[in-house]
This record gives structure tokens, sequence and C-alpha cells, in this order.
């Protein structure tokens, strides 16, 4: 786990950077901007923390025990409990309105596939072996394996 020096900052001084940090962040554009001032600025292990908290949280808001989060996600129980604290206790309600957000895309994105999968069911039969018929396959499998990914989470 990360260590915070014992050095205590001033609490205006924390503050101001905070809000620094805020502004940075509000304005990178795209993820790939996003992304590379994550790399650069977490190290491997405050990025797998930051991740798995989000996980947990996720996994809790759509009912999975925690039994199932210690064994999916390898974490303990008092990191749970704290997710789990602040999900349901917070007075920001940070957690909820990620979460919240998280599920509506992925509701979204099932909604786009069942279109998807439609439309592929629809079209007519190909000839075996045509390149019509070999994108169609392709493309039922990528559906199928978006659909596992997602099952999964």
């Amino acid at each position: 786990m990360s260590k915070v020096s014992r050095r205590v900052l001033d609490k205006r001084l924390e503050s101001y950077i905070f809000e620094i940090f805020l502004k940075t962040i509000s304005d990178l554009k795209t993820k790939e901007e996003v992304k590379v001032f994550i790399e650069d600025l977490l190290s491997p292990s405050e990025k797998i923390m930051l991740i798995k908290r989000l996980a947990i949280a996720i996994l809790l808001t759509k009912g999975y025990t925690w039994d199932k989060i210690d064994h999916t996600l390898k974490v303990s129980r008092p990191t749970i409990m704290t997710v789990s604290y602040f999900l349901k206790h917070s007075q920001n309600g940070g957690y909820q309105k990620v979460t919240q957000k998280f599920l509506a895309d992925q509701k979204k994105e099932v909604l786009f596939d069942k279109i998807e999968e439609i439309l592929l069911r629809l079209s007519p039969p190909k000839l075996y072996g045509s390149p019509p018929y070999e994108r169609k396959r392709r493309l039922g499998k990528e559906l199928y394996a978006k659909k596992l990914q997602r099952k999964n989470f």
C-alpha cells in the first residue's frame, strides 16, 4: 500500500493543490490524454489499488457477495468493507454516481448488442465461405465475445 509522508502539509496549501489537480484532470480532452496522465502520475501498485476499489464498488452495486469479490479481485475484507461503507454512507455520493453511470452505460451497450444481434439474424443467409459469410460470422463471434466479457463483469 502507498505510504503518505509523516510531514504534514498545510491544509490551505493541500486544498489549493487538490483544486489544481482536479482542474488538470477536468481539462484533459481525450481518453488517451487521461490515460497518459494517469500512467505518469501513479505507480503500478497505486493504479491497481484504485482500479480494484472502483471494481469493488461496481460489483457491490451489482449485488455480488463479499466472498465472490474477494475471490475474483484478490482484495482484503477490510478493503471491501471500506468501499461498501463509502458506497452506502458517503455524504458526497461519489461511488454511487460513478457506479450508476457505469451500469447505465452497460445497459446501453446491452441494448445496442441486442439490436446488432437482431440485424445479424435478419440478414439473409450467405453462401458458405464467401466474404459476406465470413464477415457475418466474424461479427457474430465479436458480439458473443463482448456479451461474454460483460457477463463475467
